[in-house]
């Protein structure tokens, strides 16, 4: 081994680089702790994966070589450097693709790009917006939060995606809320394409003719929030009028008590809206399930908890009402 070793060196001297390296090489293949072996190698190497190995393996043998410490951590950055701008480069041509609607080209890269890189969090959360596939969906977002799971946001939106494969009817309907009718069409065929059946086949078609015949009418959407706030209106506003007749235009005679009364209405007023309108709300996200959505056993029960707080100040204000009705009379000045 010592007269290859030398053999070696004394071939890296005289400038015969190539063959130099191939004896080092099989030096080191038959004594991989070889140090000196190891050391002239990363002088001789091109490839830069080839002297990353190279440094590493020295300091496996000797932690205290510095320079090659040093050297490796160069390498190990040009290296991280070159990954990144050879990742916006693919990021840069994938966004062109998508520019241009040639999505299934741009999924195909993207798909390349996880599988070369588990660790690439950019391709992945890029592959979730872009497929229509919710398999795929979910694989992407569960990945996601793999790669950060403290991120609660993450982990919501891993849950949807597995609950939306899961239960595709649902899916539709929250396409169909925000007017996205081609989205919420597409999952409806993709549902009757595998219907178990002819009654249920006649069901999905139905909602297909639906949507059809909403976009043929262009049914303007309207956002469930303003939906939600419109029905949140008209009772607080009836019962704050009710309490400007009952202080007789005083304000001075408006007291904390009705202020409560007033904030249990707009309260009630709200829990039985969000109720009323079918849609994904924070509330449900609390108290439903993971899509926002509220079973209809549960709204019943926000709404009839929304109803009899917002109708108890009336009762108490018709109570008081009814206390001073014999004022009405010193009002106006009559007396029994």
């Amino acid at each position: 081994m010592m007269e290859r070793l030398q053999e070696a060196i004394a071939k890296a001297k005289l400038g015969h680089e190539l063959s130099a390296r191939d004896l080092f090489i099989d030096i080191v293949r038959d004594d991989p702790k070889n140090k000196l072996a190891w050391l002239w190698l990363i002088g001789l190497l091109d490839d830069r994966e080839d002297l990353i190995i190279a440094c590493e393996s020295v300091l496996n043998i000797d932690p205290s070589e510095k320079r090659v410490a040093f050297r490796l951590k160069k390498l190990r950055r040009e290296k991280e450097k070159e990954k990144k701008e050879q990742e916006v480069l693919a990021f840069a041509k994938i966004d062109k693709l998508l520019a241009r609607g040639n999505k299934e080209t741009a999924l195909s890269r993207l798909r390349k790009m996880t599988q070369e890189n588990r660790n690439a969090e950019a391709a992945w959360i890029l592959l979730a917006e872009t497929t229509s596939d919710w398999a795929e969906k979910e694989q992407a977002l569960a990945r996601i939060y793999a790669l950060d799971p403290q991120n609660k946001e993450k982990e919501t939106a891993a849950r949807r995606a597995r609950y939306f494969r899961k239960n595709p009817l649902d899916l539709a309907v929250r396409f169909q809320e925000p007017g996205k009718i081609d989205e919420a069409i597409k999952v409806y065929e993709g549902l009757a394409a595998k219907a178990q059946g002819r009654s249920e086949w006649d069901r999905l078609l139905r909602k297909i003719y639906h949507l059809e015949g909403l976009q043929h009418e262009q049914i303007v959407h309207i956002s469930s929030k303003i939906t939600i706030f419109r029905l949140s209106l008209g009772v607080p506003l009836l019962f704050l009028f009710m309490l400007i007749i009952q202080i007789g235009y005083d304000y001075h005679h408006f007291t904390i008590l009705m202020a409560v009364e007033l904030l249990m209405v707009i309260v009630g007023a709200f829990l039985s809206a969000v109720s009323a309108v079918d849609s994904e709300h924070r509330i449900w996200l609390k108290l439903g399930n993971v899509a926002g959505r509220g079973s209809v056993r549960l709204r019943v029960l926000v709404g009839s908890t929304g109803i009899t707080i917002m109708f108890l100040p009336f009762i108490l204000l018709g109570l008081e009402a009814y206390a001073r009705w014999n004022t009405v009379f010193e009002y106006i000045g009559y007396d029994f």
